[in-house]
């Protein structure tokens, strides 16, 4: 009896690949009718590449190869709206510090290392089909999906995002908190001068770009807005608004959000932490267990941190409730503590390792300490 994932992202592609290879049957079910090219960009830190390296080295290596590899020396550079250099985030040096790189890759290009992965390992990926319910009966969960159909399964994980179905089951918490920024990203020709990209701040605007590979940046801006107002606009109309806003701006950043493509707009959610995300043989990963804001850059490396830790805890312990449990224990306080950090506001950067150092020196397997 294979464990059904509800949600075929980054959370619920590793937790399959990471099932599949400790031996367990695996069902992945999203409900897009398929897997294609989704968001914009992202980064993640070594505590990230750490988890995809353990889940499978291939995996680590597919995931380098398609995006950008923060190198020895490389930084990225922290201007003021005139495009002067306030300092310089040294982000080459965390591979020598913490054994794995910062890695910035297009997300769909993350997707698809994962969705050949799990298929790779053995996982069987349903697309077009919706978890809208379950029940627990103790020896087996009984999933249901929105067009009627029900499957018998060892476990239902919810990979599911922020919105969960499965959380709003298990939990009951009702919806995520708006964080009172939106963000809007894209993609762009790197300018001159900044090929690894830059952090640009002034007027209450953030702008955050990073190298996706040769010659390309994707960028994220925070805007400060009531909810929902700009995901309401055109594409055209949210790219001008934001060109109005950097008025003035160094004309190398002014280009990067002029640049053609759609963008991505959407607004920064998160929610309170909770203790116990297991109950029973239903549990939680990713946003659908710990969402959070950009701000400290760990909502897909701890997804992936979620994953290896999950597949450990099953692989040791047969009785599944236990695993689930177990799982909770362990990752619960962690994704507590980055959530927090994520709302303190203060971006992190190379230079803050000591202080940060629980986000980086994180290494998989190590169920009884902070894995």
């Amino acid at each position: 009896m294979d464990i059904v994932v509800a949600g075929g992202g980054i959370a619920g592609l590793a937790a399959g690949t990471a099932l599949a290879r400790a031996g367990i049957g695996v069902t992945v079910v999203e409900r897009a009718p398929v897997l294609g090219a989704v968001g914009s960009g992202l980064v993640l830190a070594p505590n990230g590449i750490a988890a995809l390296d353990a889940i499978s080295p291939a995996l680590g290596a597919a995931v380098r190869a398609a995006g950008h590899v923060a190198a020895p020396g490389e930084g990225r550079p922290w201007l003021n709206p005139a495009g002067e250099v306030l300092s310089v985030d040294p982000i080459g040096e965390l591979e020598g510090r913490w054994g794995t790189p910062q890695v910035s890759v297009r997300r769909s290009a993350l997707q698809a290392a994962l969705l050949a992965a799990a298929r790779a390992a053995g996982v069987t990926v349903r697309t077009g089909a919706r978890v809208s319910g379950h029940v627990d009966h103790g020896d087996v969960v009984e999933v249901r999906f929105d067009d009627g159909r029900t499957l018998a399964a060892a476990a239902l994980l919810g990979a599911d995002g922020v919105h969960s179905v499965v959380r709003e089951r298990l939990l009951g918490d009702g919806p995520p908190r708006y964080c009172g920024y939106t963000s809007v990203r894209g993609e762009a020709v790197a300018p001159a001068g900044l090929p690894y990209g830059f952090v640009a701040a002034g007027g209450g605007t953030h702008l955050f770009a990073a190298s996706i590979g040769p010659g390309r940046l994707y960028w994220a801006a925070k805007l400060d807005a009531a909810p929902g107002v700009w995901p309401a606009k055109a594409s055209s109309a949210a790219r001008a608004e934001l060109l109005g806003l950097l008025g003035g701006w160094d004309s190398r950043v002014v280009g990067v959000v002029r640049g053609g493509g759609a963008l991505v707009v959407t607004d920064v959610l998160d929610r309170d932490p909770v203790p116990r995300w297991s109950f029973g043989r239903v549990t939680l990963l990713g946003d659908a267990a710990h969402p959070m804001s950009p701000a400290v850059g760990q909502g897909a490396s701890l997804a992936l941190e979620d994953a290896v830790v999950l597949a450990e805890c099953l692989r040791r312990e047969a009785d599944v409730p236990a695993a689930l449990a177990t799982y909770s224990e362990v990752r619960a306080p962690r994704a507590a503590a980055v959530v927090g950090r994520s709302r303190s506001g203060r971006t992190v950067v190379a230079d803050d390792v000591d202080e940060f150092a629980e986000l980086y020196a994180w290494r998989p397997l190590l169920l009884g300490g902070k894995s």
